[in-house]
């Protein structure tokens, strides 16, 4: 008899939690903000290329990093020409990122990888 009031009482907490269980979760979608009423966006934009030169801790090595920097720069510079002349009426750069990594000779390449990536905030044409 105390088995079947233990089973029972068992059941009864899962009949108790099943409607906590079947509840559904309803996300609204966000309501338009000012930015896109105003027609702004943001644009991301990535890049990455080689650098050959040597990877020790050399005055070569140095100038070969910074080169791959300032390149990553000066293209972040122009790419808001670029916006504009395509779709955007104001552009403006939001941020950088830059990573340059060290390629000690694969596939018979000494030298660094460099990548970037620039956010613009852009108001359309």
């Amino acid at each position: 008899m105390l088995r079947h009031i233990s089973l029972a009482a068992i059941a009864a907490v899962f009949i108790a939690a099943a409607p906590a269980l079947a509840q559904n979760i309803v996300i609204q979608p966000r309501a338009g903000t000012a930015s896109d009423a105003k027609g702004e966006i943001r644009v991301n934009v990535g890049m990455s290329f080689f650098v050959a030169g040597p990877t020790d801790d050399s005055e070569a090595s140095v100038k070969a990093q910074a080169h791959a920097r300032r390149a990553i720069y000066e293209s972040a510079a122009r790419e808001c020409e670029v916006l504009r002349a395509v779709i955007a009426r104001d552009c403006r750069l939001e941020s950088i990122n830059i990573n340059v990594n060290r390629n000690y000779g694969n596939q018979g390449r000494q030298g660094f990888n460099a990548s970037g990536n620039f956010a613009f905030h852009v108001t359309l044409k």
